[in-house]
């Protein structure tokens, strides 16, 4: 039987998240397997058989896999090898996905966005819960390909999301609340958004909140470590990792020099 390990990476209520590593060293004989609620895997490397009364796939970066409650099922490594997975369970599955199907595609624009997620975990900077509906958004609902034309509906509902964007800027909003404001969906909110706007939700929150930051820092004299929490970051360390990103250096030497590369 293969050895498993899983480490938690988000925790709320209606969504939890873990990565799984497991040895692929199968036992003699398949062994039958099974959930007790839906989940979401998505491999981060390696590979392995899976197969039930309806499915036969191989799991693996390109490839996701939906597990139903109360299916039975066999999974095998035939080749002998080891894989890392991420594991989404909860019921926020059911509310963003609008699909049956056992198996679907991952996008490598998806892919490459969840690996930034788990360098940030690994190295304990903070990720928010937006950051991580946004990307498994995009797993299970890819987004429109066609951007030549906007909607006046369109950019209502960019507006009505920025604007409550900017209301609760400080505040850990969730993609589900931003989206209720707008009337939309959460996948739809996500894909209007970066249509319109050419960004997505965090990104344009990270934006706001930079630059609340930057106005208190320049105009306050408010100790740094107090500037971070005002502007909706987790603490000093986080403002100044996103801030040295945005403006090419550190909130001290910003607040010295009393300007900045808005470039």
């Amino acid at each position: 039987m293969p050895r498993m390990h899983a480490t938690l990476l988000f925790s709320a209520p209606d969504l939890q998240l873990a990565r799984v590593t497991c040895d692929g060293h199968d036992g003699p004989r398949p062994r039958e397997e099974g959930v007790d609620s839906e989940r979401l895997i998505l491999a981060m490397h390696g590979r392995f058989q899976y197969r039930d009364s309806r499915t036969r796939a191989v799991v693996s970066p390109g490839v996701g896999l939906r597990l139903g409650p109360q299916r039975p099922c066999e999974i095998r490594h035939p080749h002998g090898g080891g894989d890392a997975c991420l594991s989404v369970r909860g019921t926020w599955l059911r509310r963003w996905s609008h699909s049956d199907a056992s198996t679907l595609s991952v996008s490598a624009e998806a892919y490459v966005r969840l690996q930034s997620l788990l360098s940030d975990v690994a190295r304990r900077e903070p990720v928010e819960r937006v950051q991580w509906e946004e990307v498994l958004g995009l797993v299970l609902t890819p987004g429109e390909r066609d951007t030549t034309t906007v909607s006046p509906r369109e950019r209502d509902i960019a507006h009505a999301i920025a604007h409550e964007a900017a209301l609760h800027f400080d505040a850990r909003v969730s993609v589900e609340s931003l989206a209720a404001s707008a009337g939309v969906s959460p996948f739809h909110a996500c894909r209007v958004f970066r249509k319109v706007t050419g960004a997505g939700i965090h990104q344009h929150i990270q934006e706001v909140r930079l630059r609340h930051a930057l106005a208190l820092l320049l105009d306050t004299r408010l100790p740094l470590a107090d500037v971070a929490l005002e502007a909706g970051f987790a603490n000093q360390g986080h403002l100044g990792n996103a801030f040295r990103r945005r403006y090419g250096q550190s909130p001290g030497a910003a607040r010295r020099s009393r300007s900045v590369s808005t470039k």
